[in-house]
């Protein structure tokens, strides 16, 4: 194992069948995974957008709602490169909204309750707004929080594994009594994250929620236990 302890990763890219990560030290080391990777960019340069007048800026290319190049009548852009969103699944939802556009079914986007996992062990999910972002004053938001520990709240964790882990918590506002944000540290968090993002995309009440039946024994419980907190 060699640990380098200071310098940044200034930049990664795939390299002889495995990844080629340059250091700001001018040091460069091969490796065959990234267990994680944070401040990607679009890399648009390469594109030709130069030869139908479209620049691409430092986050990509600019798309508006319907995912059609800002400027460029009849050039359409999904994935990493409009930046919107630097997801897989983000990328395959515009995709969806560019082919109804082009067989004439409008449609637009909406980026409103899209989960964000790291696939580790447990898994990170999240989606909606962090608590310091609902916080922040210009939001607007009324915050009420609500966090519980899976293990004493719920008896999926127990099922699944013989040491459970794992915690979830909400953010909502408090006058609209709606789910703001949502995340979890805990065992196919992947999974059961889809439910807060549905009660966010859809503005769900904080009523309806509690009023929701969660199937025995599972991880979803959790998200009943913990909306009870925020009623």
């Amino acid at each position: 194992m060699h640990v380098r302890l200071g310098p940044q990763v200034v930049r990664a890219s795939r390299h002889a069948g495995g990844t080629l990560v340059e250091l700001d030290d001018g040091a460069t080391v091969q490796t065959e995974v990234i267990v994680l990777g944070a401040g990607r960019a679009p890399r648009a340069g390469e594109l030709g957008l130069e030869t139908v007048g479209v620049e691409a800026g430092g986050r990509g290319v600019r798309v508006d709602d319907r995912c059609q190049v800002v400027g460029a009548e009849g050039l359409w852009a999904i994935g990493d490169v409009t930046g919107v969103a630097l997801f897989t699944h983000v990328a395959k939802y515009q995709g969806r909204i560019v082919a109804d556009n082009l067989l004439g079914r409008a449609r637009r986007a909406s980026y409103r309750g899209v989960p964000r996992v790291v696939f580790s062990d447990p898994e990170i999910a999240a989606v909606g707004l962090t608590q310091a972002q609902a916080r922040q004053p210009e939001a607007g938001h009324d915050v009420v929080t609500a966090t519980v520990s899976l293990p004493d709240a719920i008896a999926r964790p127990w099922t699944y594994e013989c040491d459970p882990r794992g915690e979830l918590g909400l953010v909502a506002d408090r006058q609209r009594r709606v789910l703001l944000g949502a995340w979890a540290v805990a065992p196919l968090a992947s999974e059961w994250i889809h439910q807060a993002a549905l009660a966010i995309r859809a503005e769900v009440p904080i009523d309806v929620l509690v009023d929701g039946v969660a199937q025995y024994p599972t991880y979803s419980e959790g998200f009943l236990t913990a909306v009870e907190q925020l009623r």
